[in-house]
C-alpha cells in the first residue's frame, strides 16, 4: 500500500506545481474570486501606481447593479490611463464609456489614443468602427473596417454582417471598403453566395473582371452553380462559354446545348453545365470504354434487381430561350431491362414550370433514338436535363439489366 501511495503523491504534486507554474504563464487562476470594491480601495493604497486596481474600480462601477455609476467609472479609467498609458484595452473602455454618457468627440479621441497604441491589433479597430458607425462617423469607421479585412480576413464574415446591417448596400460596400486584391473579392463573393444576394453577387463578379482578377476554374465553376441554383441559367451559361474559350476548349458547332454529349470526356469544367452523375442503391453508372455508337464511349447504367429503383442519377443544367422549340434526342441501346418502368429522358422547366418526356425503353433494344419535341415558355429561364426511371408500385418492381447512352442533343428546331 506505501508503494502505491508514494507515486500518487509524487503526481498529485507535479500537478500541483504544474498548475503554479501554468497558471504564472497565462494568467489565469482556477480559484481565482472576484475583487470586493473594499479590497480594490486597500490595493490602490498599498501600490498606488498599479493601474491594474483602478481599472477594475471602473468595471465595478459600470456593471455593478446595484450601483451603475458611469462618473466613477470614467475617474478611475483615467486614473489607470495616468498610470499605463500604453494599455489598449483602456482607451477602448474609456471610449466605451465617454460613449454610453453622449461625449462622442472625447470618445472618438479614445478611439484614437486605443488605436495609436496597437495600430496592428484587431479590438481596437473592431471596437472604433462599429463606436464610430454607432456615431454616424462613417468616413472614420470605413478605415477600420478595411484594415480588419486585409490583415484579419478570418473575421471577413462578421465584418460583412455588421456592413450588411449599417448601409443595406452591397456595392457600396464593396466599392468603399473591401480592400481590392484577389483574396478578399472571393471572400466577399462567398459571403453573398452565402446570404444569397444574386444581384450583388453578379456585380461584384463583374467588377471582378474589371480589375483584372483572374478567376481559377474552380471560383468560375462556383459563381456559375450559385446563378444556377437562382435560377438565372442565362448569365450562367455565359460564364460557362468564356470559360470554355479560356481555357480553349471546344465549343458545340452544331447548336447542341449538350454538354459532352457524347461522354468522351469524364468532365469538361467539373460543374456548371457538365453532366452531374452518381450512383444510387440498385444502380451503378459508369463510362463504359467498350460500347459506343459514336466515338469511343458510352455511359452505362446497370440495374442489379434488388431494388425498385427511382433513379435521376444523370442529369444537366441547359439554358434555353423563351418561346423557342426545341428537340431533345438521345441514342440508347438496352440489354434484358426487367420491369414495366423502364428508363426514359425527360427535360423540367426552371424559372417557368414545364415538364416533358421521351418515351419508356425496356427488354433488349439496339441502338435507338429517343426524343421530346418541346416549345420553352415565355418565362424560361433553362431546364434540367436527366435520364429517368421512375418507381413502382407493380407487383413486377425491382428493375434489372443494362443501359447504355449516347449521343445526347439538345437543339433549336
Amino acid at each position: 500500500m506505501k508503494k502505491l501511495l508514494l507515486p500518487i503523491l509524487i503526481l498529485i504534486l507535479s500537478f500541483v506545481a504544474g498548475y503554479s507554474v501554468l497558471s504564472i504563464w497565462i494568467g489565469v487562476s482556477l480559484y481565482r474570486e472576484t475583487s470586493s470594491r473594499e479590497d480594490l480601495e486597500k490595493v490602490i493604497r498599498l501600490t498606488p501606481s498599479n493601474p491594474d486596481p483602478y481599472y477594475k474600480m471602473a468595471l465595478l462601477y459600470e456593471w455593478d447593479i446595484r450601483n451603475i455609476d458611469l462618473k466613477q467609472s470614467l475617474h478611475f479609467l483615467k486614473k489607470a490611463i495616468e498610470n499605463n498609458p500604453l494599455e489598449q484595452q483602456y482607451w477602448i473602455h474609456l471610449a466605451k464609456i465617454l460613449f454610453r454618457i453622449g461625449e462622442k468627440k472625447a470618445s472618438g479621441k479614445a478611439l484614437e489614443k486605443a488605436v495609436l497604441v496597437f495600430p496592428t491589433g484587431y479590438q481596437g479597430r473592431w471596437v472604433s468602427g462599429n463606436l464610430l458607425l454607432q456615431q454616424g462617423a462613417v468616413e472614420k469607421a470605413i478605415p477600420h473596417f478595411s484594415y480588419i479585412l486585409a490583415h484579419y480576413p478570418n473575421q471577413g464574415y462578421l465584418v460583412y454582417e455588421v456592413l450588411r446591417k449599417a448601409f443595406d448596400d452591397p456595392g457600396f460596400v464593396f466599392e468603399k471598403i473591401v480592400p481590392k486584391d484577389p483574396a478578399s473579392t472571393n471572400q466577399y463573393l462567398t459571403f453573398l453566395y452565402e446570404i444569397g444576394d444574386k444581384e450583388s453577387a453578379q456585380k461584384v463578379w463583374q467588377k471582378k473582371v474589371l480589375l483584372s482578377h483572374r478567376a481559377s476554374r474552380n471560383e468560375t465553376i462556383r459563381h456559375i452553380e450559385f446563378l444556377i441554383g437562382r435560377g438565372d441559367l442565362s448569365e450562367a451559361f455565359m460564364i460557362w462559354k468564356a470559360r470554355l474559350e479560356q481555357e480553349g476548349l471546344p465549343l458545340s458547332a452544331d447548336g447542341n446545348l449538350i454538354t459532352n454529349g457524347g461522354f468522351e470526356k469524364d468532365t469538361i469544367l467539373g460543374g456548371g453545365f457538365d453532366w452531374k452523375m452518381s450512383s444510387v442503391a440498385g444502380a451503378e453508372v459508369s463510362i463504359d470504354p467498350s460500347i459506343a455508337l459514336e466515338g469511343k464511349r458510352s455511359l452505362k447504367i446497370a440495374f442489379n434487381g434488388k431494388e425498385n429503383v427511382d433513379f435521376h442519377h444523370v442529369s444537366q443544367y441547359v439554358a434555353l430561350k423563351p418561346d423557342t422549340d426545341y428537340m431533345l434526342k438521345a441514342q440508347v441501346k438496352t440489354r434484358e431491362v426487367t420491369t414495366k418502368s423502364g428508363l426514359k429522358i425527360e427535360i423540367l422547366g426552371v424559372g417557368s414550370s414545364f415538364y416533358k418526356a421521351s418515351e419508356l425503353l425496356v427488354g433488349d433494344n439496339d441502338w435507338r433514338e429517343i426524343e421530346v419535341v418541346f416549345r420553352a415558355p415565355a418565362q424560361s429561364r433553362g431546364g434540367l436535363v436527366r435520364f429517368r426511371r421512375e418507381k413502382t408500385d407493380k407487383f413486377d418492381r425491382y428493375i434489372s439489366g443494362m443501359v447504355w447512352i449516347d449521343n445526347v442533343s439538345l437543339k433549336e428546331k
